[in-house]
Parts: C-alpha cells; structure tokens; sequence
C-alpha cells in the first residue's frame, strides 16, 4: 500500500466514527425540542441543532484535506439584509437571521453529507478492514504447513482444505479491494466539493463578482491612461517646445512653463477626481466624467500645448456613455498624434445623424528622425475596445497618402446598423462613419 491508500484507508475506517457521532449529536438537540411542549424553546433547539452543521462542515473539510489530500473551497458565511427603520429593528433583524439561517442551503448539504457518511460508513469500513486482512488470508497455508513440520498434519481435518485454497480464491479479490478503496476515496472527494463547498449559486456569484472586479479595473486602467497619460503628453509636448526656443523666444518659453504648470496641476485635479470615484467618499472632487459637451474644451487645451488643431464639430445630443467613449476616443488620438506626429497639423472631425456618431483624426506622419522610436502603446487598443464596448467599431492604421488615421463609428441604438463596414482610411472609403460625414452638412 502506498502513503496515499493508507490516508484513504484511514478515511474510511473513520466515516462510521464521526458519521454516527454527528448525526447522534445533531438528532438528540433535534428530538429534545421535539420533545419539549413549549414552541418557542422547540425553535431553539431546532436553530441550535441548524447552527451546529457550519461548524461540522469545517471540521469535516479539514479531514478531507488531511487525509483526502484534497482542498475543499470554504461556502460564503450566512448573510441577511438589515432593517432600516430604528424601531423595529431588533425583532426585523432576529426574523431575519432565522430565516437565512433556515435557508442556509450549505447547512442542508452538510446534513445530507453526514447521513451519507453514516449509510456508506460501515461499507467502506469492511472493504478497507477485508483489503488490511487480505496479507493474513494469503498467508494461511503456513499454518497447516506448521503442522506438518510438527507432525501434527492430519488430512481429516476440515480447517484444513480451507485453509489451503482460501488463498487461491481470494488473490484475485485483493486487488479488487484496493481499486474499491481507492474508487470510494475519488468519490468521497467529489461528493465533499458539493456537500463541503460553496454551492452553485455562490460560485456563480462569486465568478460574477470577480468579472465584475476586473471590468471595475479595466475601466479604472483606461480612465488613468486616457486622462492622465493626454495631460503628460501634453505637458512633454510644451516641455519640448520651451526648451527649443528657449534661448530665441524667452516669452514663448515663458508660457510654455506657465501651461506645464496649469497642465500638471490638471492632471493631479484628474487623479484626484479618478481615486475619489474609486473610493466613492462623497468627495467633492467627484465630478461628471467628461463627455462631448467638453470636446471644445479639449482641443483648446491641445491648441494652447502647442498643436496645430483644425475642427470640426456637428453633433445632437447622445447618450452619455456614448458621449464618454466620443470623448475619450478624441482624447487618446490627441495623445497619439503629441507623442509621435509632434509639429503636425491635426484635423478632427466629429459628427452625428439619427444613426451614429462618426469621430475620424488625421495628421500627417513626419519623417523619421535619427534615433527617434516609433512607440507603440495601448492608446489604440484602448479606443478599440472602448468602440466595440459600445457597440461600435473603430479602425486606425496609416493611410495610403503618408498619414495616420483614426477611425471610429458609434452606434446610437443598441448596434449598427445592417452593412457597417470598417474604415479604409482613404479619402473614397464609402463606409458608413465616411459616409455620415460626408452628408451631414457644416
């Protein structure tokens, strides 16, 4: 037997053990308030005997674990809503706790276990018992052979024959033994995940609860590097710029520091504003995100960083969170267009009909310059999963004319409609963003 067969066994010589100790400890609480006449203290015992199946559950866990070698995830604790109104606070919440208490579907599955165990426990008993004794019986042919050597050997005797062909018979059924060990081991491991552990509910809540978690943090990721990461750039954008004419033109100079400043100082309002919406404090830094409404603004504050803005703007009202992802789309490709097409003009255009809101960035790429990097990020990436969240697509590549292009198309329904198809980036693309452009007039 392997170090592992030996902890099952042992598992299994303990299953009538506790089975019976538990269930015995569990029905004599369960048949006292039974037995009692007054319905108030028949409710205690019966609460009491409920309350007591968590705490089995854990010990039970732990011997799964120490002699299963298998870890069984812990059920969530039982919880229950609160009552709001002062006064009736104390017998809403008492209801309350007895009824999840009640309710509590790991408690039902811990009893289930034990009545299982209690059944199955002498079963596995005997077979690990017969498969420890198994070494004896293939050993009894040595005890007529003692006799023999002895001079007591004697054929008459009818222990004899069994003796020396109960091994034959039962060699086969050893290894069947083992194999049944092991086969009710895997089951009792299984069986614990589904009486022992967090239920179906709670997993799916808890699986929820961490798809929930990482969208929070997707979101959280993409607001720091929307905002914050637009402001930086800008602020090394004017950085570059003070420090190139510094020495020709003192008052440009001048004012590019003076907008580092109001930039930096934007951008810690910014991060205060992001932490106070994750913390949720009631801050008054808790502001509305941005949406198309602060477009202008928006590139305003890119015309003052230094760049070249050429607009244009036609828009209806929209829904917020199409609003938001309009703005962050124009926002990431500002980015872009400071870190890697610095001292190009930049043309945006952002317009709606009844449909969609087509949003499309250009700017010519420059040359190359010695030793400068082209720096890729997740700017792009961004704006794509920020579109298609909304239903939308969004394409950006260069174009065939030695430019870069940002493409994106928003639905203002619940998809696009029927033939929306993505971007060529060239100036005959008759797609739908293109083609909204196109018609809307101004």
């Amino acid at each position: 037997m392997t170090g592992r067969d030996v902890r099952d066994a042992g598992y299994l010589l303990l299953g009538p053990v506790f089975g019976g100790l538990w269930v015995a400890l569990v029905g004599a609480i369960q048949v006292s308030g039974v037995a009692s006449r007054f319905a108030p203290l028949g409710i205690a015992f019966f609460l009491a005997a409920h309350l007591l199946l968590r705490p089995i559950g854990r010990f039970e866990r732990l011997l799964v674990r120490a002699l299963l070698a298998h870890d069984v995830p812990a059920p969530t604790p039982v919880g229950y809503r609160r009552a709001t109104a002062p006064r009736w606070r104390w017998p809403v919440d008492r209801w309350r706790w007895t009824l999840a208490v009640v309710r509590d579907a790991h408690s039902w599955r811990v009893l289930a276990w034990l009545l299982i165990r209690l059944v199955v426990g002498p079963v596995g008993a005997a077979i690990v018992l017969l498969y420890a004794a198994s070494p004896l019986l293939l050993a009894a042919p040595l005890v007529p052979l003692a006799d023999l050597l002895s001079d007591r050997f004697t054929l008459d005797a009818a222990w004899t024959g069994w003796l020396l062909l109960g091994p034959v018979g039962f060699a086969p059924a050893a290894p069947l033994l083992r194999e049944a060990v092991r086969g009710l081991a895997r089951w009792h491991r299984r069986l614990a995940d589904w009486a022992l552990g967090p239920g179906r509910r709670e997993v799916e809540a808890a699986v929820l609860a961490r798809a929930v978690r990482a969208e929070e943090q997707v979101r959280i990721d993409q607001e720091l590097h929307d905002s914050i990461g637009h402001l930086l750039s800008m602020i090394v954008v004017q950085a570059g710029a003070g420090a190139h004419v510094f020495d020709r033109d003192p008052a440009f100079a001048r004012h590019a520091l003076e907008t580092i400043g109001e930039r930096g100082r934007a951008a810690l309002g910014e991060l205060d504003r992001i932490i106070a919406g994750i913390r949720d404090d009631g801050s008054d830094h808790l502001r509305p995100l941005p949406g198309v409404g602060d477009l202008a603004a928006l590139l305003d504050g890119a015309a003052d960083a230094g760049m070249r803005v050429r607009s244009r703007i036609r828009l209806r009202p929209v829904p917020l969170a199409v609003g938001r992802g309009v703005y962050r789309v124009v926002q990431e490709s500002l980015t872009n267009a400071a870190k890697h097409a610095r001292g190009c003009d930049v043309d945006v255009e952002v317009v709606a009909d009844e449909r969609v809101v087509a949003v499309a960035v250009d700017n010519p790429l420059p040359r190359p310059r010695p030793g400068g990097g082209g720096g890729g990020g997740t700017g792009l990436a961004s704006i794509r999963d920020r579109v298609a969240l909304l239903g939308g697509r969004a394409t950006a590549g260069p174009t065939g004319d030695g430019g870069f292009a940002v493409r994106a198309v928003v639905p203002l329904g619940a998809a696009l409609p029927d033939g929306a198809a993505a971007c060529r980036l060239d100036a005959g693309c008759d797609c739908l963003g293109c083609s909204v452009r196109r018609t809307v007039p101004g």
